[in-house]
Parts: C-alpha cells; sequence; structure tokens
C-alpha cells in the first residue's frame, strides 16, 4: 500500500473529490526542489504502517541469563558450608550468596532496565536521569557542536559516552560463560542432607577452594560491570544536560538587539554580564 492510498481520501464522493485541485506550477517547483524527505524503504514502511522492530538490546539475553544464574547460586549458597571443613571455601561461599542476592536484586535489574532505554526497547518516560536513545543522541548531536567549538573535539565521545553499558555484549557474555561453568560444577558437589535434631537443611559442599575462590572472583566482577557502567553512562548523560541547561542560559546573551542590549548594558546586566558582554 503506498502512503497515499493508507490516507483513504474518499475520490469517489463527488463533494469530498471536489476538495481535490491540481497544485500550481510554482507549487509543482517548490515541490520539485524540495529535498527527499524519505528513503524508498521508509515510503514503504509508512504505507504498510510496519514502522516497528527496529531496535533490539543486544545485551538482553545475558543480562537475563546472568540474572537467572545468580538465583541458581542464591540457593545453592545459602547456608552452605564446606565438607571437610575449609575456611577458604566458606569464606567465598558467603560471598558468592551476599553477592548475587545484589545481582539479582539490583545490578542485573538495573543493567536490564538501562540497556532496555539505551537500545530504544523501550519508550521513554518521566525518568530524567537515566540515559535514553532518543534523550541520550539528542543531547550527543547538540553537544558535538558545542565541544568542536570549544575544546576542538573531534570524535564520538559526546555522542555516545550514555551508551557504554549496551555495548558489553562480549565481556558479558564471556563473564556468564566462566560463571555458568563455575555454577554447574558447585552444583555437582553438594550433599544436601537434614540435621537430625532441628530438622533444618544442612549442605554441605566438596568444591576444591580453587574453584570457590575463582566463582567468587567471577560473580564480583559481573556485579562490577553490571553497576559501574550503569552509573557511569548515567553520570555522563546528566553532566550532558547540565552542559546543555547551561549553553542555554548563556546562549541567551547571543545575537542581541539594540534594545536588549541597551537594557542590559543600563539596567538590569549585572558587572560581571557587562564585562563578558563588553570583552
Amino acid at each position: 500500500m503506498s502512503i497515499y492510498a493508507r490516507l483513504g481520501f474518499n475520490s469517489s464522493d463527488p463533494a469530498t473529490n471536489a476538495l481535490s485541485m491540481p497544485y500550481s506550477s510554482n507549487v509543482m517547483v517548490q515541490m520539485d526542489l524540495l529535498p527527499p524527505l524519505i528513503k524508498p524503504w521508509q515510503a514503504n514502511a509508512i504505507g504498510n504502517s510496519a514502522v516497528s522492530g527496529f531496535f533490539m538490546n543486544p545485551v538482553a539475553n545475558v543480562t537475563q541469563s546472568i540474572w537467572d544464574t545468580s538465583n541458581t547460586l542464591i540457593t545453592l549458597t545459602s547456608g552452605l558450608t564446606a565438607s571437610p571443613a575449609n575456611n577458604t571455601v566458606n569464606t567465598a561461599m558467603a560471598n558468592v550468596y551476599a553477592t548475587s542476592t545484589v545481582l539479582s536484586a539490583n545490578s542485573a535489574q538495573t543493567y536490564l532496565y538501562i540497556t532496555n532505554r539505551q537500545s530504544n526497547v523501550t519508550p521513554p518516560n518521566s525518568d530524567t536521569s537515566t540515559p535514553h536513545y532518543n534523550t541520550a543522541i539528542a543531547q550527543g548531536k547538540m553537544l558535538s557542536y558545542i565541544t568542536s567549538q570549544s575544546d576542538n573535539i573531534s570524535n564520538s565521545s559526546v555522542m555516545l559516552g550514555s551508551f557504554t553499558s549496551v555495548t558489553l555484549g562480549n565481556t558479558l557474555a564471556n563473564l556468564y560463560s566462566t560463571m555458568h561453568t563455575l555454577t554447574n560444577i558447585l552444583a555437582n558437589t553438594i550433599t544436601y542432607s537434614t540435621d537430625p535434631i532441628t530438622g533444618d537443611p544442612h549442605n554441605t559442599t566438596n568444591v576444591s577452594a580453587a574453584n570457590a575462590s575463582a566463582l567468587q572472583n567471577v560473580v564480583s566482577t559481573v556485579n562490577f560491570v553490571m553497576s559501574f557502567y550503569p552509573a557511569q553512562d548515567s553520570a555522563f548523560f546528566q553532566n550532558s544536560a547540565n552542559v546543555l541547561h547551561d549553553y542555554g542560559t548563556v546562549s541567551q546573551f547571543n545575537n542581541l538587539g539594540a534594545s536588549q542590549n541597551y537594557l542590559l548594558q543600563n539596567y538590569i546586566g549585572t558587572p560581571t554580564l557587562l564585562t563578558n558582554l563588553n570583552s
């Protein structure tokens, strides 16, 4: 279907069709001079109302897998102790439990939330502290011009500084692979039992100290990545917003008219402003 056909103009009705009058030659010249607004594929998409499915979150699946594995680790390591007794293993299991709890309840959830926004998979909402594709790209475009003039910046850091989290798919995939493997190793070393007196679970593991420490380290690293980068992206996004706010404040003094300049110079401009205007 074409875009025009989609509008549903009723040309078969005389009263409606009477509204359809040919453009004048001058209007047609202007139409011909107008740069293309859309490409052929875009016209086809609009005509067929097929304008969704253009965005994806490339780290959504691995983030969910990490989230699921962290929940598995919470179950496996809750109250888990080494048999035979091993302080290194016991400490590692306690740390894995604590970090997996944070990972499940906070870090993985936050990571999925922010990367869904960075990917434009979810629409903007009232959240103005977390980067969203639409707002972060708009900020980046404006700041590219500003920082090019103010600091001679000629790279993409201003455009992409709010998007680190969504680019870490390979890093997360490698970390998850190690985390998943070590989780399976741990699961296969656990003996499930019940205290004969209290009836409470009394689960033990004979996992090696090396594997216990490795699991502790990878879970800690995953949690660091999933907490550090969203915070960094959000800080850059907020810094960008603050800079643009300040730009809006000072740019009002560009291209002053004579009357406005007179008012500022003689009545309402502070010495600081007048020094800047007259420099």
